[in-house]
């Protein structure tokens, strides 16, 4: 028995973009809420385990992408 191979049809012709996909969930804040450092600070606090010292405090606010 010969298996019929559907292609399904991306262009419905409607003229309207497309969706875009990205890497973001449907939950997550935007970038520019997300990279805050109090949130570096809690996820490597997370990471590790423990509470982090003042010198990796401090170097978790400095690596933030919004870092003042």
């Amino acid at each position: 028995m010969a298996t019929d191979r559907i292609t399904p049809d991306l262009e419905d012709g409607d003229g309207i973009e497309p969706i875009k996909e990205t890497s973001r969930g449907g939950n997550e804040p935007p970038a520019e809420m997300n990279d805050r450092p109090e949130q570096n600070i809690g996820y490597d606090e997370a990471v590790k385990g423990l509470p982090l010292t003042a010198e990796e405090r401090e170097r978790a606010k400095r690596e933030s992408p919004l870092s003042d």
